[in-house]
């Protein structure tokens, strides 16, 4: 059975825990070199321009009318499983 284990060299107990085990019969070492990282995808990203927000136009109650009939559908969904949960409870206490 071999195992694998990635030990970085960035402590003086790691280091010190290498030399130990370099020092058994049964162990070998594959040392690898350590891959510079690519840039992180912001860091890539931060020369690129930002996209402008885009302005909606809003109705009195600030809803954005562009989205507005979903908003009101979603809106109406929630409420009523909100009142069919409600009458259930009310039910349930009822019955008891």
């Amino acid at each position: 059975m071999a195992y694998t284990f990635t030990i970085e060299n960035s402590s003086k107990q790691a280091l010190a825990i290498v030399e130990y085990l370099k020092t058994l019969s049964f162990v070998k070492f594959t040392e690898t070199k350590t891959k510079e990282k690519a840039p992180s995808k912001a860091k890539a990203k931060s020369g690129l321009a930002k996209p402008v927000p885009e302005l909606l136009e809003e109705d009195k109650n600030g809803v954005p009318l562009k989205y507005k009939e979903e908003i009101i559908a979603l809106s109406k969904k929630t409420k009523k499983a909100a009142a069919k949960r409600f009458y259930e409870k009310v039910t349930e206490k009822a019955a008891l």
